[in-house]
């Protein structure tokens, strides 16, 4: 498989330069489209289905490729994998739950191969990503490889997921590969570091939590976060930064943490939202400010990859955490630039609303404040 990726500010420029690649010899049949004005979907549904090219498009306004971030540009990876080794789907939420959609994702998944890979981009914050990780390996096995990001504007959370013949504000796209004829090798790693004693949710509704041993959840987070980030007052639910760089790491039975970050508190009743749900009995830590290590960390699991398992791949897909562009600012270009360099093959990525991804050799699951990479190549 080839791939190339290529950029412009408007769809014109992108037909320009697909026109371009395709004089050249380069002959693509599959476009990861990552565009900022959803307005624009349709005008890629028109270029690339003229021309044969199967689309799985997703909004994301800040976006990078091996060449740096680029936050207004629109940004496309080419591909010319074998037709009959993907197949894309698009369920949207309308008339079904997140579960349902994904379920049927993973039904399509195992209908077209025995051993089918998902990464996926779902759009609207308010479903339970749980929920899609509970549907895809359901139907698809609770080993299934699973990788991806929430698309979506963080500003507002608006955005559209698109492909061919169908686009959603509310719902789940999947590229499914066949792993018989893809590799596929992905992780999720975030690098922060705990601090602390653990601490227990003692009662919780949904992805709130009301109590952490049996104190009001809200004072709990309150006595870390500090009061000016956290006011104990009664207008309302506010929103906790997600930039602040500071997720709570929920222990798991592997010893690896998966990481939560808070979203909303709620001073009527002195609860806060959860990223990813929480349950009663779970236990966390927080975290420690990041620092250069967080970054290391990350960037060394794709090289312990191309030592050990893939020593070379055709195309590097990255899902970081919007979370992470906050908190490291201009340093996030090291992590990208690490990450692209460890096979200097091409690469396309954004910072997503939640990550989806494996963090050991158990199964996948909906995270944050993680990088979700997923390296390909094509037997």
């Amino acid at each position: 498989m080839k791939a190339k990726s290529i950029q412009g500010k408007t769809p014109s420029e992108i037909q320009k330069a697909l026109e371009k690649s395709i004089s050249e010899g380069f002959s693509p049949n599959l476009a990861i489209i990552m565009i900022s004005n959803m307005e624009e979907a349709e005008a890629f549904r028109t270029i690339f289905g003229e021309k044969g090219i199967a689309i799985f498009g997703i909004t994301a306004p800040q976006k990078f490729s091996e060449d740096g971030i680029t936050e207004d540009d629109i940004l496309v990876m080419l591909m010319d994998i074998k037709p009959e080794n993907f197949k894309i789907v698009l369920n949207d939420y309308e008339g079904s739950s997140a579960y349902e959609a994904a379920y049927n994702a993973g039904v399509a998944g195992k209908n077209a191969f025995k051993n089918p890979g998902f990464i996926i981009s779902p759009i609207d914050f308010r479903v339970s990503n749980d929920e899609l990780i509970r549907g895809l390996t359901d139907a698809a096995g609770h080993d299934a490889m699973i990788a991806g990001g929430g698309a979506g504007n963080p500003a507002d959370f608006s955005g559209v997921v698109f492909t061919n013949g169908a686009s959603s504000k509310g719902g789940l796209l999947a590229l499914i590969i066949d792993q018989d004829k893809v590799s596929i090798s992905g992780l999720a790693v975030s690098g922060w570091k705990a601090i602390g004693t653990s601490k227990k949710i003692t009662k919780c509704e949904g992805d709130w939590a009301l109590t952490i041993e049996n104190e009001p959840a809200m004072h709990v987070i309150q006595r870390f976060l500090g009061n000016d980030i956290v006011r104990n007052n009664s207008e309302g639910s506010g929103f906790i930064p997600t930039d602040l760089g500071y997720p709570l790491q929920f222990e798991r039975a592997s010893g690896n943490a998966i990481m939560k970050p808070a979203l909303f508190f709620n001073p009527a009743d002195q609860s806060v939202m959860i990223a990813g749900g929480v349950k009663e009995g779970d236990n966390f830590r927080f975290s420690l400010p990041p620092d250069f290590d967080v970054i290391d960390k990350v960037v060394e699991t794709t090289r312990m990859c191309k030592e050990k398992e893939m020593p070379d791949v055709d195309v590097l897909f990255v899902f970081s955490c919007v979370g992470r562009l906050g908190t490291f600012g201009p340093l996030i270009s090291t992590e990208i630039e690490g990450l692209a360099s460890t096979w200097g093959k091409p690469m396309i990525g954004y910072f997503s609303l939640g990550e989806f991804g494996k963090l050991d050799e158990g199964r996948c699951e909906f995270q944050g404040t993680t990088v979700s990479w997923v390296a390909l190549k094509e037997n």
